[in-house]
């Protein structure tokens, strides 16, 4: 429990973490638009995706083997198991994969990289602190708020994920404060270095059937069974990996074949990376209905095969297109569709639909919080109970 009397030792402490979060945040948005703009005007860059692949792993295998845990770490490390502190070597290894990944045309998001970066820079402070286990879990979930809300700008939706990702009750307000603040403080900072995030929009004047009620049910049902996919197909890959590709250099080189292979003899260049412009254009224009499950596909190959970076904007690019797509058969706007698709889809891949909500609210306006919670409720209930941040046994023990 955090003491009155260490008040200013864990004031300094939350300052300190919340400016590391909120600039490496900065940082690696920067960083992110100038490989993603290197890449989209040399498209050639492609075809070097497997050998960054190649860079990748023997970076970490030379440096931090137990880095590769990335987020399970830090969740291992949250739920106070046995095993080492996070390392700073995880911050320049997952910056410098998810670069690499990213100007090679992985397809791969940022929230990953964020909450590694957050977490590793400020944890040699928690020794430098001499921090209890216990507090170090609630600087730890901290980081996380802090790098999920900057990354994002969404500090509401940082504050909630901290808790729900790891499905954790706070029961005093020693575990809730520290959270909210550097969340808010560490976006702050990020907006204040000059990050401008994107900007969705969704029309208050959006068409409405005489039965929208029916038909946001059965969006949301869709929704929640392609989140359901996207966890089966990451989950069998990894197992298949494990079988068939147990060396980590070959996987890697085979999937960033497929990947790239695939990119350059395709019409479909705008799946490589972020995918943000897909994204956007699904709010005007009904996206085609095949993007989505092309997007899941290249996801799973490029994280699943070592390339680093997040599942969240890809969760994005995928209830986005999906829920515009739909607006061809479903009688909504492919604006609301594809706003609601693009949060209850991560939510319910992620086991954490309110979470999701507020991300509605801060993206959307919090005019459209009922719909989305609606839909983000459905669709996790039919996305099945494991989360893509879901540990087993085996990895808390040996995390």
């Amino acid at each position: 429990m955090i003491k009155i009397r260490n008040l200013f030792k864990y004031t300094a402490l939350l300052l300190i973490l919340s400016f590391l979060a909120g600039a490496s945040s900065a940082l690696f948005l920067y960083a992110l638009d100038f490989v993603t703009d290197l890449r989209e005007g040399n498209q050639w860059l492609i075809c070097l995706l497997p050998l960054g692949g190649i860079l990748i792993v023997f970076l970490y295998e030379s440096l931090s083997p137990e880095s590769e845990k990335g987020n399970k770490w830090i969740m291992a490390r949250i739920k106070m198991q046995k095993g080492k502190p996070i390392s700073l070597l995880l911050a320049p290894l997952v910056f410098t994969g998810t670069l690499i990944t990213h100007l090679l045309g992985g397809s791969a998001g940022r929230e990953g990289t964020a909450l590694q970066l957050s977490t590793s820079l400020s944890s040699p402070f928690f020794s430098l602190f001499k921090l209890s286990q216990k507090e170090e879990t609630i600087f730890l979930r901290s980081a996380v708020a802090a790098g999920f809300g900057s990354v994002f700008g969404t500090p509401l939706a940082g504050i909630i994920f901290a808790f729900e990702w790891e499905s954790f009750r706070p029961r005093k307000w020693v575990d809730i404060l520290p959270v909210i603040l550097s969340s808010f403080l560490a976006d702050w900072i990020t907006r204040n270095l000059g990050i401008v995030h994107t900007n969705y929009s969704i029309p208050i004047n959006f068409r409405s059937p005489s039965n929208p009620l029916f038909w946001t049910i059965i969006a949301a049902l869709i929704f929640g069974l392609t989140a359901r996919l996207f966890k089966y197909l990451m989950k069998n890959a990894a197992e298949q990996n494990k079988k068939w590709l147990p060396n980590k250099f070959l996987r890697v080189v085979f999937g960033g074949v497929i990947v790239s292979g695939f990119l350059l003899f395709s019409p479909f260049m705008e799946l490589a990376g972020l995918g943000i412009p897909a994204i956007t254009d699904g709010f005007s224009n009904a996206a085609p209905p095949y993007f989505f499950l092309l997007k899941i596909i290249l996801t799973v190959i490029t994280l699943q095969s070592g390339f680093k970076g997040g599942e969240v904007t890809p969760l994005f690019f995928i209830g986005a297109t999906l829920g515009s797509a739909l607006s061809v058969f479903i009688p909504l706007s492919p604006a609301f569709l594809a706003g609601m698709g693009m949060v209850a889809v991560f939510g319910a891949a992620a086991k954490s639909p309110i979470t999701a909500t507020l991300l509605a609210g801060e993206l959307f306006g919090f005019n459209f919080l009922p719909f989305a919670l609606l839909i983000s409720l459905i669709s996790d209930k039919t996305a099945g109970k494991n989360s893509i941040y879901q540990l087993n046994g085996n990895e808390l023990a040996t995390a």
